[in-house]
C-alpha cells in the first residue's frame, strides 16, 4: 500500500471521527425538540383557552365535594357555568326536591293540565338557562294549540346531573316520587344516548372487576405499590391508549378542534363520519346486534315498570325518542343517502313496540325533523346536546306530536284562544 493511500485512510478516519456528535448533542437536541413542542403544546392550548373560553361558578355548592356531576344534586342549591361551545352563562337553580324545574312540587293550578316530564340530561335543558329549555317552552306551545292552561314539571336529571342516563338502576323503586307531582300525565323523553348510559349502571365485566379487587385489598400499600398497582388495573382493563386518548379530548386545544371540524362539515360527510364511532353508532343500524338487542331488554324491563305503576294511579303514561345531533342529521338528507345496512327510524320502531307492548302512549317526532332545514346545526357540534335553539326547535316539534291526536288529552282544538279564556 503507498503513502498516499494509507494518508487518505487516516484523513477518512479523522473526519468521521470530528463529524460525530459529541455527547452533550444526543441529550441537548432531544431536549430542544421537547421543548419546542412543548412550547407549542402550550401556545395552542393558550390560544384555544381565549377563543373558547369556559367556566364554573358554585359547583360544589349544586354537588357537594363532588363538582363533575357524578353524585346527586344537592336540593335547594344554586351554581352556574359557561361552556366551551356556548356564549351564554347557564343558571342551574333547583329547588327542595333536587329539580330544575322552576317551581316547587306544589298542588297544581286549579283547571291546569300538568306534564310530569322524566329523562336525562336533554330533557333537564343541560348547557340551555332553563327559561329557553324545551320543558319551559312546551307549557306556552301547547296552551296554544289546545287552548288549555298547561303546566311542565320537569323532573328529569338523569339520576346523575350532567350527562346521566335515566333510568338508572333505582328509577323503577323510585317511580312513586314521579306520582307524587299528580301528573295528568308522564311523559318520558328518551334520547339514544341514554340506552348506550344504561349500561354503564351495570356490573363490570369479570376481568375487570377482577383487577379493580385485587387493587382495592386492605393491606397497606406504599407509594411505589400503589403506582404498581393502578398500572396493573390500567394494563388489565386496556386502557393505557384510552386514558392517553381521554386526557387529550379534555384540552381546549383539542374541544377547538373539534368544533371547528365538526361546525364546518356538511350533513352527508357530519353522517359518514359519526358511523365510524363504532358502538356509539350502532342505534342507527337496520338490525340491532347483540350488544343493542341486550340494552332494550334493560329499558324494556324499566318501561315495564313504569307503566304498570302508572297505569295503577290511573294515570296515562307517554314516551317520545328526541334524536341525537346524527339521527336528526341523518333523517334530515333522506334515505337515498343513508349507507347500507343503516336506518335512523328503527330504534324510534322499536321503542314504539316497547311502549305499546306495556298500554303506554308513543309519540313520533322523527319525521317532524325531515321538515327543518338543517336540525342537526342546532346541536352543540363536540358536547352533542341541543343548543337553545335546538330546545325551541324540540319544543316545536314535540308540541305537535302531543297534540296531533296521539295523546287524546291533548288533542288540538279548532278554537283554543276561546277555549282557554273560557278556562280562567
Amino acid at each position: 500500500m503507498s503513502q498516499s493511500s494509507t494518508i487518505g485512510s487516516g484523513n477518512e478516519i479523522e473526519n468521521v471521527r470530528e463529524a460525530r456528535l459529541p455527547r452533550r448533542d444526543w441529550i441537548l437536541l432531544p431536549a430542544v425538540c421537547l421543548l419546542t413542542l412543548t412550547m407549542l403544546a402550550v401556545g395552542t392550548e393558550l390560544t384555544a383557552r381565549l377563543l373558547f373560553p369556559a367556566s364554573q361558578s358554585g359547583f360544589e355548592n349544586c354537588f357537594g365535594n363532588n363538582p363533575t356531576g357524578d353524585s346527586p344534586v344537592i336540593p335547594n342549591s344554586v351554581c352556574s357555568e359557561r361552556t366551551e361551545e356556548s356564549k351564554l352563562v347557564v343558571e342551574y337553580k333547583f329547588n327542595s326536591l333536587g329539580h330544575r324545574a322552576g317551581m316547587e312540587r306544589d298542588p297544581k293550578t286549579p283547571g291546569a293540565y300538568r306534564i310530569v316530564m322524566i329523562g336525562s340530561s336533554m330533557a333537564m335543558g343541560l348547557h340551555v338557562p332553563r327559561e329557553m329549555t324545551f320543558a319551559a317552552l312546551l307549557p306556552q306551545e301547547i296552551s296554544q294549540l289546545t287552548g288549555r292552561r298547561i303546566e311542565v314539571y320537569n323532573e328529569a336529571s338523569g339520576g346523575r346531573f350532567r350527562g346521566g342516563s335515566y333510568p338508572v338502576r333505582s328509577s323503577a323503586s323510585n317511580f312513586k316520587d314521579v306520582l307524587a307531582a299528580h301528573p295528568d300525565i308522564i311523559l318520558w323523553v328518551i334520547t339514544p344516548h341514554d340506552f348506550e348510559n344504561a349500561a354503564l349502571d351495570e356490573d363490570p365485566p369479570a376481568p375487570q372487576q377482577a383487577a379493580q379487587d385485587e387493587a382495592a385489598t386492605t393491606v397497606p400499600q406504599s407509594r411505589f405499590a400503589k403506582a404498581w398497582s393502578k398500572l396493573k388495573v390500567t394494563v388489565a382493563t386496556g386502557t393505557v391508549e384510552d386514558k392517553f386518548r381521554v386526557h387529550f379530548d379534555k384540552t381546549r386545544t383539542s374541544i377547538a378542534l373539534k368544533y371547528l371540524l365538526y361546525g364546518s362539515e356538511s350533513q352527508g360527510t357530519y353522517v359518514n363520519s359519526y358511523l365510524k364511532n363504532g358502538a356509539d353508532a350502532d342505534f342507527l343500524k337496520a338490525q340491532p346486534n347483540a350488544h343493542w338487542q341486550h340494552l332494550l331488554v334493560n329499558i324494556d324491563a324499566d318501561a315495564a315498570s313504569f307503566e304498570q305503576q302508572a297505569k295503577e294511579a290511573n294515570v296515562p303514561f307517554v314516551a317520545v325518542l328526541i334524536p341525537n345531533r346524527a339521527q336528526a342529521a341523518m333523517v334530515s338528507i333522506g334515505k337515498d343517502a343513508w349507507p347500507a345496512g343503516y336506518d335512523p327510524y328503527q330504534i324510534d320502531e322499536e321503542m314504539r313496540v316497547i311502549i305499546e307492548r306495556h298500554g303506554g302512549k308513543y309519540v313520533d317526532v322523527l319525521r317532524e325533523f325531515t321538515k327543518i332545514s338543517n336540525p342537526d346545526r342546532h346541536y352543540f357540534p363536540v358536547d352533542g346536546h341541543p343548543d337553545a335553539e335546538g330546545h325551541a326547535m324540540i319544543a316545536d316539534v314535540l308540541a305537535r306530536g302531543l297534540t296531533n291526536g296521539a295523546v287524546p288529552q291533548l288533542k288540538a282544538s279548532a278554537h283554543p284562544q276561546a277555549q282557554l279564556e273560557r278556562g280562567r
